[in-house]
């Protein structure tokens, strides 16, 4: 009797977490993407030289997308490094330009 309550309590657990396997919705992943972009968006508007302030950030499906302009090649790098660090185990496109301001 105590094997048959112990298999009832394991079912129950195991249909109390089955949501939380289930895939993400279309707007759970778009929330998801805002998120990331943000947290990046973030991360630049802390830097107090305002290297990036000529940068745009997009994601979409956790694919981290870099466009516009800093000074140098280390400010790219930096750029790239905080994208990065902020996807989540997504994928940084880089699109910027390097042009003196």
């Amino acid at each position: 009797m105590a094997e048959l309550g112990r298999r009832a309590l394991l079912l129950a657990g195991l249909a109390l977490l089955a949501p939380g396997c289930a895939a993400q919705t279309t707007a759970e992943r778009a929330g998801t993407d805002q998120e990331i972009a943000r947290d990046i968006l973030w991360r630049y508007k802390q830097d107090n030289a305002g290297r990036f302030r000529e940068v745009r950030v997009l994601c979409e499906d956790r694919v981290v997308t870099l466009e516009g302009r800093v000074a140098n090649a280390r400010d790219a790098t930096d750029a790239i490094q905080v994208a990065m660090s902020m996807c989540r185990g997504g994928k940084v496109d880089n699109r910027l330009e390097i042009r003196a301001r």
